[in-house]
């Protein structure tokens, strides 16, 4: 039930009322504000209400009837500081329909985020307000704004309508002193500083989207089909004889040997083929050596591909943009690390052929640019392990001087698989991988693996002292932080608890890889903001359209990209060098049509 609290505010339906009121906002240090819009695609949506808060006061403004744009230079300055819940919206929905670019915020929702990493996802403003205001409040009406979507109905607002805007808007002020205060004593504010900044560049990075050649797209999935086919048809041509299921036509055509996307049956004939699997897992596919496994992993990979980034793409492309908006989430991982949805650009592995469909729109290009092996420099930078320092400022491969040194070989004379090998470790240490599944990975038994991983630690010995320490910590004080300062918690376990090794042994490996990942994401997210904020301060025709862990995408016009890409590395540079201070740190940039690393 909803507290029954009386909402107290002042409905604006005038422009002469709008202006009276301004002057007071603008003395005002802090505002709270919410909107409301007809539909989530800001594309589509009609805006609405805009509300706002200050300390004694609230107005719901009539965005149907009232022109908001006197407001421009309050929402987008500096003062007063605006509290939002989920300000992405906010921002997307006044930019489009008001060409008005909220400025300096502060985000509950991000607050609550960065607060409870690791042990809560609850962050609507429905929990927040049961948390920090003891209040219980009805969201429900929120859904029946979408009936006025017809401009025809002009200040045609329930009180309802208006008692929830005005609510929603006021729980802010409040919400926001107790998170304001719980940040300060977590050491947290830098951090929230970062993300309130990355709202912004977010947003219009959204709103921007991306092209897909729709041609280029509908016949790469055409190709994937007939692969995948082929790769069905080699495996019932294997199998044919050991299955009962084969069936002939009235035309002769002999049918399907066996529903590959059947466990089953699949059990059934690995059976037959002296093979005991527990399961057809994809984890338990690849530990086989037989090869149907190999063959029905790269059947399942053809069809995961189709499935996941077949027509599905193309029909979330925005019939009025024409581009694809996926909706990038900004702590999506405890790590701090984006996500992506509707769809996940981050799904899309760089050598499936469905990038080069991402192209840039006629007359300008795409600079693709990422971080050189940053995650490693980061493993360098908190180890400070000399081993690993020298060879980032010699910039010599990491892998193939890994290799030299665990094979006991000039480092000319390593050869690729070695140099897999210790990559592989390289890699695999940062996410707390232990000898099974390297083993899995590299193709050697368990107890193969292990001797490489005690070659390997002996040449990095502080690699080891670090990583070591690091999840012991995770474990004691139940919490690590990014060199950045942003904090990931955990849920330390009884030690009755039935499963309380294996929770130990998870909360060290995510202590573990935490700081490291966690500090990639913090790098990546001061580029973005940097680069935002330089292309906006030189008028350029260049956006950001996407981001992908340590990777940034911007579309730029063909006589700017010399000047885009120069900006691009520069900042991100500088923003790796914000955290790193002995390790150097070396961006890779790539100019073409479409989406690709050089």
């Amino acid at each position: 039930m909803e507290t029954k609290v009386e909402v107290k505010y002042t409905f604006v339906q005038k422009d002469g009322d709008l202006q009276k009121i301004i002057p007071e906002l603008e003395s005002e240090p802090i505002i709270a504000l919410d909107t409301e819009g007809s539909d989530l695609d800001p594309y589509k949506a009609r805006l609405l209400l805009l509300q706002i808060a200050v300390k004694d006061k609230t107005y719901v403004i009539d965005c149907t009837k009232v022109d908001i744009s006197p407001l421009k230079n309050l929402l987008e300055g500096e003062r007063p500081l605006k509290i939002a819940q989920n300000s992405k919206f906010d921002y997307e929905l006044l930019r489009v329909k008001a060409n008005i670019k909220l400025g300096n915020l502060f985000d509950t929702m991000l607050a609550e985020r960065i607060l409870t990493c690791g042990v809560s996802r609850e962050i609507s403003l429905k929990t927040l307000a049961a948390k920090y205001l003891n209040m219980q409040i009805d969201k429900t009406i929120r859904d029946t704004f979408s009936d006025l979507s017809n401009p025809a109905l002009r200040g045609n607002f329930s009180k309802g309508q208006l008692d929830y805007a005005a609510r929603d808007v006021q729980v802010l002020l409040e919400i926001f002193s107790k998170q304001y205060k719980q940040l300060k004593d977590d050491e947290l504010i830098e951090t929230a500083k970062l993300e309130f900044a990355v709202v912004p560049v977010v947003s219009e990075m959204e709103l921007y989207g991306s092209l897909i050649d729709k041609e280029k797209w509908s016949e790469h999935i055409k190709e994937l089909k007939i692969k995948r086919d082929q790769i069905n048809k080699e495996i019932q041509d294997q199998i044919r004889h050991l299955s009962p299921y084969s069936q002939v036509d009235l035309f002769g055509n002999v049918s399907d040997t066996v529903n590959l996307d059947s466990p089953i049956q699949l059990l059934e004939i690995f059976k037959k083929l002296g093979e005991n699997l527990e399961n057809t897992a994809e984890s338990t596919l690849q530990k086989s050596t037989h090869e149907l496994a190999k063959k029905l992993l790269e059947y399942r990979g053809y069809e995961k591909m189709i499935t996941a980034f077949g027509q599905t793409i193309l029909d979330k492309i925005n019939p009025i943009t024409g581009r694809l908006h996926p909706d990038f989430i900004q702590i999506g991982a405890d790590t701090g690390r984006f996500a992506c949805n509707n769809p996940n650009l981050q799904q899309i592995p760089a050598d499936s052929g469905f990038r080069s469909c991402f192209v840039a729109k006629k007359g300008y290009k795409l600079i693709t640019a990422d971080y050189s092996q940053i995650e490693l420099r980061i493993m360098a930078e908190v180890s400070e392990d000399n081993a690993f320092l020298e060879a980032f400022e010699k910039d010599l491969d990491l892998h193939s001087l890994t290799a030299s040194q665990m094979f006991r070989v000039p480092l000319e004379k390593v050869d690729k698989d070695k140099r897999f090998q210790a990559k592989s470790i390289n890699f695999g240490l940062m996410y707390g991988r232990g000898p099974a599944s390297l083993a899995n990975q590299i193709g050697l038994s368990v107890e193969e693996s292990r001797k490489l991983l005690d070659v390997y630690f002996s040449s990095y010995k502080k690699v080891k002292r670090w990583l070591d320490v690091v999840g012991r910590q995770a474990v004691r004080y139940g919490s690590v932080r990014t060199l950045g300062g942003r904090k990931r918690v955990f849920i330390i376990p009884e030690r009755n608890h039935p499963d309380y090794d294996k929770l130990i042994s998870s909360i060290e490996r995510q202590g573990k890889n935490t700081p490291i990942q966690g500090t990639s994401a913090d790098i990546t997210k001061h580029a973005l903001v940097y680069i935002h904020r330089e292309l906006e301060k030189r008028n350029l025709d260049a956006h950001l359209i996407h981001t992908v862990h340590d990777e940034i995408v911007v579309e730029a016009r063909d006589d700017s990209t010399s000047e885009v890409m120069k900006i691009i590395e520069h900042k991100m540079i500088e923003a790796g060098e914000k955290l790193l201070k002995r390790v150097p740190v070396k961006v890779d940039i790539h100019i073409s049509d479409c989406w690709e690393k050089g």
